[in-house]
């Protein structure tokens, strides 16, 4: 996506992108801060719900060591390309998300959040 230089046209794009962009908060139990349209049709739950959800929730159980091991490597090195996972809906469905990109996001006031991006997934 390339900016426009317009804040709230950027905003809408980023919203409305075919890409799934998702940040959380840098807390000890990251919830969501941000999800566009594309995580919330893919997360199956709208996203005033997604918002504001943990993120470790995005994960099954069995998966989320795994996915805590790799925010941590995110983390450390401030980008992290190529990650694949096994993410679970808000009904319950499973799939995998395919070559993301996670990265620091600064701004929060005592540890910087996160945020990924991502365009390929299919069901678990």
């Amino acid at each position: 996506m390339e900016r426009t230089g317009d804040p709230s046209r950027d905003a809408l794009l980023l919203l409305t992108l075919d890409a799934v962009v998702l940040s959380h908060d840098g807390g000890d139990d990251p919830v969501f801060v941000y999800a566009n349209e594309a995580a919330a049709a893919l997360w199956r739950m709208p996203i005033d719900e997604l918002v504001g959800m943990p993120s470790r929730l995005s994960a099954p159980p069995e998966w989320r060591d795994e996915r805590a091991s790799m925010l941590a490597d995110a983390r450390t090195s401030g980008v992290l390309r190529g990650y694949s996972g096994e993410r679970v809906a808000g009904d319950g469905s499973r799939f995998v998300i395919e070559d993301a990109t996670l990265w620091t996001v600064d701004g929060y006031p005592d540890r910087p959040g996160q945020a990924v991006v991502f365009t390929a997934w299919h069901p678990a």
